[in-house]
């Protein structure tokens, strides 16, 4: 999807606003298409990328990990830097892992973590460890979502399998992504839901109490799953977004970078 420009209202008084979008595991740009629509409309700069092994099929994914993912999220982040005053990330799921990494390390203006994993249920971890001995792919059941029409809507493009070496890599990460969590300074927006089958919601609860952010904020759902983006509480989603990226990057000082 290409990136928006920024939009007239935008003016001298007002810093160009970047925001980089991060889908999840075995996502796409279509799972924050609609998110990336709405921070257009507020004249944001946006980037919808695609994680490596993304898109194109998934054996694509065998021979990717943590590693090329977060190296490929660090340079979309610069290259955006490059265009805006002030930095936003958005993740969702693996996405929103991603964001916190890169958020440990790299000077951003404000994170949006979605249904962000830093444990998982322990069921998955043994059943990842243990199916990698036997296949290198397990069945994909679909998105968790709760609404049934958008369920149907949305199932085109998701890949039907998911690769258990590139699982893994994520799983083994997390310990390490937990440590970095401290780093964190950043104002972060902690989006977790109750009835999320992929990342219990106590994932969320954990980063609000270990991030170091001085302004934090945690927000649970009840209605919906775990694509949240594309469920019953979508709507409040796109505008907790939106509101905290417009009121931290009127107060956030430009950094913008130059080549």
């Amino acid at each position: 999807m290409p990136t928006s420009q920024p939009t007239p209202e935008q003016n001298a008084s007002k810093p160009v606003i970047g925001v980089l979008l991060i889908h999840g595991f075995n996502g796409s740009q279509h799972d924050l298409a609609e998110t990336e629509m709405i921070l257009q409309r507020h004249g944001m700069i946006t980037h919808n990328m695609v994680l490596p092994g993304h898109g194109t099929h998934v054996r694509d994914m065998l021979a990717i990990g943590w590693k090329d993912w977060a190296a490929a999220v660090r340079a979309e982040l610069h290259a955006l830097k490059q265009r805006c005053d002030v930095t936003f990330i958005v993740g969702h799921s693996l996405g929103g892992s991603l964001a916190l990494h890169m958020a440990a390390y790299e000077k951003v203006d404000g994170i949006v973590a979605i249904c962000a994993p830093i444990r998982m249920y322990p069921i998955t971890r043994f059943l990842v460890w243990a199916g990698k001995f036997f296949t290198p792919f397990a069945p994909s059941f679909g998105e968790d979502i709760h609404d049934r029409a958008a369920r149907h809507r949305h199932t085109r493009g998701v890949y039907y399998w998911m690769p258990m070496r590139s699982v893994e890599s994520m799983l083994l990460y997390l310990p390490t992504l937990r440590a970095e969590l401290p780093r964190i300074t950043a104002p972060a927006l902690i989006m977790t839901s109750v009835f999320d089958h992929v990342v219990p919601a106590r994932d969320g609860r954990e980063i609000y109490r270990l991030i170091g952010s001085k302004e934090k904020h945690l927000v649970t759902f009840y209605r919906s799953y775990h694509v949240i983006m594309k469920d019953h509480d979508r709507e409040e989603m796109f505008a907790k977004t939106t509101a905290f990226i417009l009121h931290h990057a009127q107060q956030a000082s430009a950094h913008r970078q130059t080549s």
